[in-house]
């Protein structure tokens, strides 16, 4: 009785491997993830040479003139280290891929048709990361002014402050929320058109007021910073406010949280001291 059992297990168990035997076989292969796109522009850079609309070539700038990127934001600054005064400033945001980047500008040092215009640029890099090239158009919506054709050449700007005490700054892009400034008898947030944002890298510090509204600048100020002593202290390279500041270290106490940032401290000027308090949160 157990004989017809039997066979049929057998049976079954060569079906089973003929069916093995048969299934074809999965050769396809799991595709490798895409890199994501690592953005070559943040950072410091410093203009070695430009193209003005009178000439045909490429010339050294007649003034100081660098550019930051964050991940969405620009600021740049011109100024005459001689005369020390800004020649121009501005900022805004941007978006880039592979190729090419296109900034929208929210404000500058002159009254601009430009201001929430987008420009697309054409950009090169070269020795390893350490140079880039910008190329491009700016389309002129004023009658009777023609297109400009722009073309910068910069170079990365190296830190000033080593990768410890960096590690410990306030590093990053900044919107303030109160302020105090001379007599005030407490801090005050901005009023709603105004915006007042504050870069600083491990090289530099950009801090500047506009009017979101219109683009008009209300104030710029430019500058190195150092941590010494368990301060943070400024020394001012360019500004639209006091010539006084220029070259000046400024010592704040300092606190910053990862979020927040908060800086007090005291200008000196002829006239007297200036209180100044101010109150960050992080943008980026």
């Amino acid at each position: 009785m157990r004989k017809p059992t039997l066979l049929l297990a057998l049976l079954f168990s060569i079906s089973l491997f003929y069916c093995k035997q048969n299934t074809p076989a999965d050769n396809t292969k799991e595709e490798a993830p895409e890199e994501a796109f690592t953005n070559p522009l943040k950072g410091a850079w410093k203009i070695t040479a430009w193209k003005p609309s009178d000439s045909t070539g490429m010339v050294e700038p007649r003034v100081v003139q660098y550019k930051f990127y964050t991940d969405d934001h620009f600021y740049f600054v011109g100024y005459d280290d001689v005369a020390d005064t800004v020649v121009q400033a501005g900022g805004g945001t941007y978006t880039i891929n592979d190729s090419t980047f296109t900034e929208t500008i929210s404000y500058s040092t002159w009254d601009s048709p430009n201001i929430t215009e987008a420009y697309t640029f054409d950009y090169t890099m070269g020795d390893n990361g350490e140079t880039f090239k910008q190329r491009g158009v700016m389309e002129s919506n004023v009658e009777g002014e023609e297109d400009f054709d722009l073309a910068e050449d910069y170079v990365r700007v190296g830190p000033t402050i080593d990768a410890e005490v960096a590690e410990k700054a306030p590093v990053g892009l900044w919107k303030i929320t109160r302020s105090l400034y001379g007599d005030q008898e407490e801090a005050m947030p901005p009023a709603d058109s105004m915006m007042v944002h504050k870069l600083i890298t491990p090289t530099h510090f950009y801090v500047v007021t506009y009017n979101k509204n219109n683009g008009k600048m209300d104030g710029m100020t430019f500058g190195t910073y150092e941590m010494k002593d368990g301060k943070y202290v400024e020394t001012v390279k360019a500004t639209t406010r006091s010539i006084e500041l220029i070259d000046k270290m400024i010592p704040y106490e300092y606190e910053y949280t990862g979020d927040k940032f908060s800086q007090k401290g005291v200008l000196e000027f002829t006239d007297g001291p200036f209180e100044l308090e101010e109150y960050y949160t992080r943008v980026e």
